[in-house]
């Protein structure tokens, strides 16, 4: 039953922006808030918390509040009006502007790590699938490859530049 409350509530408030994987990465990024080596890290934590939901808000049986993306608990905002230790108004984290909850969020990180979200624990430490995962984003590619791209790239180039000096020399010598 209580399982039931919490994902009713976590869509009652309605239906936000929902960001696909890719672009919620692209979006992060453009925040600039976000260390890239951590993104994949970003990217876990908001899927496992809020679905990618910008208003996902849930209220616990104990009555325990969050807000957002990342699911910030009301301590870090206030409702009705800037407060809390991230001086945000809760409201503001249930808008499609991700940059105040990003800043919060980042607040949060640099306060207490990764771990001050359990799901972040249980579901995303130590799993790479989600980084590995929006390294294929066609959006990041040019931003940042994995290392087998990166490994792919440098061997088309070396490719490309041996036919190039070929045909070059074979020119050259005729």
């Amino acid at each position: 039953m209580k399982l039931l409350v919490y994902v009713l509530l976590l869509f009652s408030v309605g239906e936000g922006k929902i960001f696909t994987r890719c672009r919620l990465a692209s979006e992060l990024i453009k925040t600039k808030l976000i260390a890239k080596t951590f993104l994949g890290n970003w990217v876990c934590l908001i899927e496992k918390v809020s679905n990618r939901n910008t208003q996902a808000f849930v209220v616990t049986p104990s009555g325990k509040k969050f807000y957002g993306l990342y699911q910030i608990p009301a301590r870090w905002c206030r409702e009705g009006k800037k407060g809390g230790d991230c001086n945000i108004a809760c409201e503001s984290l249930l808008d499609d502007d991700i940059r105040d909850d990003t800043v919060c969020a980042v607040n949060i990180f640099h306060r207490e790590g990764f771990k001050y979200w359990d799901q972040w624990n249980k579901r995303c430490k130590n799993d790479n699938h989600i980084t590995n995962e929006i390294y294929k984003c066609p959006d990041l590619v040019t931003q940042r490859m994995s290392p087998e791209r990166a490994f792919q790239s440098e061997i088309r180039v070396k490719k490309a530049i041996e036919a190039w000096e070929s045909q070059h020399s074979s020119a050259t010598n005729a």
